[in-house]
C-alpha cells in the first residue's frame, strides 16, 4: 500500500515538474551541424535526447529512484503507479491538449524502468 500511494505522488510531482523543465529543455537549439545530419523524420532522436530527457527524464529517474531507496519500496510497483499517474495528472489537467506523444512514453517509460532496475539491483547487491 506504501508503494502505491508514494507512486501517486511522485507521478505527480514527476507531472508538474516536468512540465516546468520541458519548458526550459524545449528552448535549447538544435545545432546546425546536427540539424545538416538530421532528416526532418529523425528529429524525434533530439526530441528523445534532449527535450524529453533533460524535461522528464531526469526528474523521473531521480524521484523513483530515491523514493524506492529510502522508504524500501516495492521497486516495479512504485515505478508503474508513477508512471500511470503522471500520464493520469497530465490527461486530467491538459485534457484538451492531450495527445500520445511517443518521445514523452518512451523517455517516461524507460527512465521510470531503469531507476526501478537500479534501485532494485542495489538493494540485493
Amino acid at each position: 500500500m506504501k508503494s502505491v500511494v508514494v507512486g501517486v505522488v511522485v507521478g505527480i510531482a514527476v507531472a508538474y515538474l516536468g512540465i516546468y523543465f520541458t519548458g526550459f529543455s524545449a528552448a535549447i537549439a538544435v545545432p546546425k551541424e546536427v540539424s545538416d545530419l538530421l532528416s526532418a523524420n529523425t528529429f524525434l532522436v533530439w526530441d528523445i535526447a534532449v527535450t524529453q530527457f533533460l524535461g522528464y527524464g531526469v526528474i523521473t529517474f531521480l524521484l523513483v529512484f530515491f523514493s524506492i531507496k529510502l522508504l524500501r519500496l516495492n521497486p516495479w510497483m512504485t515505478a508503474l503507479i508513477a508512471i500511470v499517474s503522471c500520464e493520469a495528472v497530465l490527461f486530467a489537467t491538459y485534457s484538451s491538449q492531450y495527445m500520445i506523444y511517443v518521445p514523452h512514453f518512451v523517455v517516461l517509460i524507460g527512465c521510470g524502468t531503469l531507476a526501478a532496475f537500479m534501485a532494485r539491483r542495489q538493494a540485493n547487491a
